[in-house]
């Protein structure tokens, strides 16, 4: 893991403790569609649909 990305998480999850129940439980779905989405990218480019 790269310093820059370090940096990156250690300000989101700063910014992260601010948020209340509701808008964290936005954050963490969104969360997981980005994570399913890269799943998907490193499976390769064939098998994205859309």
């Amino acid at each position: 893991m790269s310093e820059e990305q370090k940096k990156l998480i250690e300000e989101t999850v700063e910014n992260l403790k601010h948020l209340d129940k509701e808008s964290l439980l936005v954050v963490k779905g969104s969360v997981e569609v980005l994570k399913a989405r890269d799943a998907m990218e490193k499976d390769g480019p064939e098998k994205k649909v859309g």
